[in-house]
């Protein structure tokens, strides 16, 4: 060690390590206060790291949910013995294992299509005019002479304005914005196009499928070129007419509006694909392998999740240093009970309901964990297939075919069976008062707040039940979204922890300053005491010369 730093250290009239001692004094006075923040400040990192697990343990258990719930399954699945002619296809809890039919398909639907008329370009003007288009039947197709009949199907007329500047472009967008799904079967009324035929454009338009969808256009202007009706005479040209599909099942005629017949068969779509001269056959059996793959990969992630967040709230009683970083946390115990009794709560707004967990053959440990039996399944199945449906797809269903759910709030509306009753007065949906207006009944308050419901005009319907049932699956997934949206209780505590060590970082500081107040005091005081040793020291050495002085 150089000189200069042995006597830096040294007293110089004590001759102590007085740089030592002012250490280890300032040392013994902060060290609790030191290790206090360090403490803090591992824990808060330890317990930020954990939560951002937490989180991201929930996300990866929504993701796979979402993933089992695409893939929705109904215990049933349908077979045909030409797929190419018909396919039938489970589409619901209600279906049966007893369909074996035989099927003959005579004609496919077809929508009604007019075009014309021609122009060589698109940005052509069409001139001012005023198109009414209405639906419904033709007896036959309208020629330039007239005379043929049209009955109106009651649809909702379409009606568009075009000026002497809209273009054949523009005019083909007014009329796919003013159209409407105005029987709410899910498909537009019509839908406008565009085509061109190598040598001109010209409009197209395209009903619904069926032969009472077709269309009656009216033309206000004095050439009415865009007419198709008595009137005016056939000015669009007929491509395609309005056809049903005709076929036989078991030997029974039957007509449809469309290729896709989901009311023939309970729970099952019958798509047809083609006519055929022979028959085939169209059947169904239970099929619950699909579903077991599914509730027991549910099964697997819930068991996975649920370790992963008990092992950060372990306590090891032999080893403390063991401890999970959220031991005794209450928003993990929070996250896990809600988990927990997910797996006891009744799904209802289902037919026959409340169902459970427990009717798939789901049971729960000892230990928490999850447990699957595909042969409870089976026996469940068997005695209640509505089971698998709530477990998997959300319901909107009513008891009586002339009563529709128009609207109801996802957030709002409270999952439920809901009865509704008019004497043509007072009106109730879920014996909450309900408002008319038209055919539409709406509530605003209680459990089935934003639900509305439409009672077919004429059908002198005065009671029925209305199913509104969120799956097992949505409300995990509601659940799981209470904690991973923006600002949710696990955000409020990373946020909160990330303001402690702030705080940390600024107690630092201050202990920084404390220390070098201390360090100088200390410094000062021992300064003052080297400075009186070494007078005391001078005066004794000069005591000391004078007496040896006289001895001498």
């Amino acid at each position: 060690m150089a000189k200069t730093e042995i006597l830096s250290k040294i007293g110089v009239g004590s001759g102590l390590d007085t740089t030592a001692l002012i250490e280890a004094l300032v040392e013994a006075d902060t060290v609790a206060s030191k290790e206090n923040l360090d403490n803090l400040e591992e824990r808060s990192k330890n317990q930020i790291s954990a939560f951002s697990v937490l989180k991201s343990n929930l996300q990866d258990f929504k993701d796979i949910i979402n993933q089992i719930q695409s893939q929705q399954q109904y215990g049933f699945v349908g077979e045909s013995s030409d797929a190419t002619v018909a396919t039938l296809t489970a589409s619901g809890s209600k279906a049966g294992a007893q369909i074996n039919s035989s099927l003959t398909v005579s004609t496919l639907a077809s929508s009604h299509s007019l075009t014309g008329p021609s122009y060589s370009s698109a940005t052509a003007t069409v001139g001012a005019r005023t198109l009414t288009i209405n639906f419904g039947t033709w007896s036959a197709d309208p020629t330039a002479g007239g005379g043929q009949s049209f009955t109106s199907n009651g649809q909702d007329q379409i009606q568009v304005s075009a000026s002497s500047s809209t273009t054949l472009v523009e005019l083909r967008d007014l009329i796919n914005t003013a159209v409407t799904d105005s029987d709410n079967d899910g498909q537009k009324d019509i839908n406008a196009s565009l085509i061109y035929d190598g040598t001109n454009y010209m409009l197209m338009l395209k009903s619904q499928s069926g032969a009472n969808y077709e269309m009656k256009v009216s033309d206000s202007a004095g050439s009415p070129t865009y007419a198709y009706d008595a009137t005016d005479g056939a000015q669009l040209t007929q491509r395609v007419a309005g056809i049903n599909s005709a076929f036989t099942v078991d030997g029974i005629s039957m007509t449809r509006p469309s290729n896709s017949v989901d009311d023939l068969f309970d729970g099952f779509t019958l798509d047809l694909k083609k006519t055929s001269g022979t028959a085939v056959r169209v059947s169904s059996k239970v099929d619950l392998t699909s579903v077991s793959t599914l509730v027991e990969g549910y099964v697997s992630t819930y068991n996975e999740v649920m370790q992963s967040l008990g092992a950060m709230g372990a306590n090891d009683q032999v080893d403390p240093e063991n401890d999970g970083a959220l031991i005794g946390d209450s928003t993990l115990r929070e996250v896990m009970r809600e988990l927990r009794e997910m797996s006891s709560t009744g799904i209802t707004g289902y037919e026959g309901g409340p169902y459970y967990l427990s009717f798939l053959g789901v049971s729960t440990q000892r230990d928490g964990s999850l447990s699957f039996d595909p042969k409870k399944l089976e026996t469940q199945f068997k005695s209640k297939p509505e089971t698998v449906r709530a477990f998997f797809t959300n319901n909107y269903a009513t008891s009586n075919s002339n009563i529709t759910i128009k609207a109801f709030d996802f957030v709002n509306t409270k999952p439920g069976s809901y009865a509704f009753a008019t004497n043509g007065s007072t009106h109730t949906i879920g014996g909450v008062s309900a408002t008319k207006s038209g055919d539409v009944y709406s509530v605003a308050s209680g459990n089935p707040n934003g639900l509305k419901i439409e009672v077919k005009n004429g059908s002198g319907v005065t009671s029925g039940t209305i199913f509104y049932g969120k799956s097992f699956l949505t409300l995990l997934n509601d659940k799981l979204d209470t904690y991973l949206k923006f600002n949710s209780i696990i955000d409020t505590r990373m946020n909160n922890l990330n303001d402690t060590l702030r705080t940390v970082s600024e107690k630092r500081v201050a202990l920084e300053g404390r220390i070098q107040k201390l360090t100088e005091r200390y410094a000062l005081q021992y300064s003052s005491m080297e400075s009186t040793v070494a007078q005391f020291q001078e005066t004794g050495n000069m005591l000391t010369a004078m007496l040896e002085s006289k001895k001498d």
